[in-house]
């Protein structure tokens, strides 16, 4: 099992800023806040706005803004004090008023609280996603000529079968902390910025492998980011965001890059957030593909992802291929915190006189594509929110999330706009 990390929850002014940027981006607060809320005896539907007490709004509040259950933001004073404010400034942003007390029949999507939701799977499964992995791994080695770098990210199978614990010897060049990060390399054409792909969840890299070909068709020097923990793969060890900026800013480094244009899809997008935010200055172009970092105040991908009944196939795939592995259910609900990914982008003109410190100045080369039938994210509004923001992005009509891989021809407008970045001088 992953290993558990420290406690991660945004300092009072993060939170604050978090707060009233949230509140800026609410189109219609009385179904905003419902959908995160279920009714204890049908999981599946969302209770009506004035069931919602307040004592409930705190117990949302205290996990999405504290990262502790409701009882535990209840014992500091200071706390305490913060929380009131915040649910009374949602009412007087919004001109409502919450009944007083606790409405024990609806319950709260609280995914860092919740009990993790998997299923089974049998050791033939990961058999076969390990030697898939490395016929994978050989393709990139011996028939498209790239190198491997970073840790060498054992699964916990063959951890359980040594007799002393497996420790990475991939370090710094300052001597000090472990890299966490591996990933492919492919030098290029080095007149072009480099490209750095980060893929999302499922079985890896290797559900990328037409679309990695026809990256490495520009002849840019190329990185393949390893997401190993959201890969279907028995390992144990997660980096921190803070552990992952640094190990992609050292990788630009080593290669004597000072810049990139980052592409990345679904979880992939989540990283390339981080980076947009804490790393701008090595970031030359970026284009997210079906991202999932935009308008995470909304329940959109918490509940699509993790609390759904399926209804269709392509949701049924999700959920026993994505959402209820083990390994990957482990990283969501105990690794994935909305408020260090969540995007909000500065926009180009300001409608209003007040700036948020938490909303970023997105690069001049931003390209977002969004799958019109997409069933993890809202695409609608994540298009509605960058038009408005003026980002430049693209539906994918009738595709649903991850479906351009079985579509060469958005594959190549993918193409056109990396390669316009790529291959754009300083």
């Amino acid at each position: 099992m992953q290993r558990i990390l420290p406690s991660v929850a945004p300092n009072a002014k993060e939170r604050s800023d978090l707060y009233a940027v949230c509140l800026a981006n609410i189109d219609d607060a009385e179904t905003w806040l419902p959908d995160w809320f279920t009714l204890s005896y049908d999981p599946c539907s969302h209770p009506k706005f004035e069931d919602v007490k307040r004592d409930n709004v705190a117990e949302w509040l205290s996990w999405a803004f504290f990262a502790l259950p409701l009882e535990q933001v209840l014992q500091d004073d200071i706390s305490t004090e913060e929380l009131n404010y915040m649910i009374d400034k949602f009412e007087q942003e919004f001109h409502i008023q919450f009944d007083t007390g606790y409405n024990e029949d609806i319950v709260a999507y609280r995914i860092n609280l919740d009990p993790v939701h998997a299923y089974h799977r049998p050791l033939a499964f990961y058999t076969l996603i390990m030697f898939l992995t490395a016929l994978f791994g050989f393709v990139c080695q011996f028939v498209w000529g790239m190198k491997k770098f970073g840790p060498e990210t054992r699964p916990t199978i063959w951890n359980l079968m040594d007799s002393q614990s497996y420790e990475s010897t991939s370090v710094h060049s300052d001597g000090n902390s472990p890299e966490k990060v591996s990933y492919w390399f492919r030098d290029g054409d080095r007149s072009k910025k480099p490209i750095v792909f980060i893929h999302g969840i499922g079985a890896g890299l290797m559900c990328y492998i037409s679309f990695v070909y026809k990256l490495l068709t520009l002849d840019a020097p190329i990185f393949c980011i390893e997401l190993p923990f959201v890969s279907m793969h028995c390992v144990e060890d997660v980096p921190t965001m803070q552990e992952t900026i640094r190990d992609l800013q050292n990788m630009l480094h080593r290669h004597d890059f000072k810049d990139a244009v980052f592409v990345a899809h679904s979880l992939g997008t989540a990283v390339t957030s981080w980076v947009v935010k804490y790393m701008p200055q090595s970031v030359s172009g970026v284009i997210f593909l079906d991202p999932i970092c935009f308008m995470l105040h909304y329940k959109d991908v918490c509940s699509n992802f993790v609390y759904r009944s399926p209804k269709t196939a392509a949701q049924g795939l999700v959920k026993y291929f994505a959402s209820t592995e083990l390994y990957i259910s482990y990283y969501i609900s105990r690794h994935f915190h909305w408020f260090q990914t969540a995007l909000y982008v500065a926009p180009t003109v300001t409608h209003h006189n007040h700036t948020y410190t938490s909303s970023v100045k997105m690069p001049q080369n931003t390209k977002v594509f969004l799958s019109e039938k997409d069933n993890i994210i809202d695409s609608a509004r994540v298009d509605i929110y960058l038009s408005h923001h003026g980002v430049d992005a693209t539906v994918m009509k009738g595709l649903d999330h991850a479906s351009f891989l079985f579509h060469p021809s958005w594959q190549n407008e993918m193409l056109a706009s990396i390669s316009q970045f790529v291959c754009q001088k300083a």
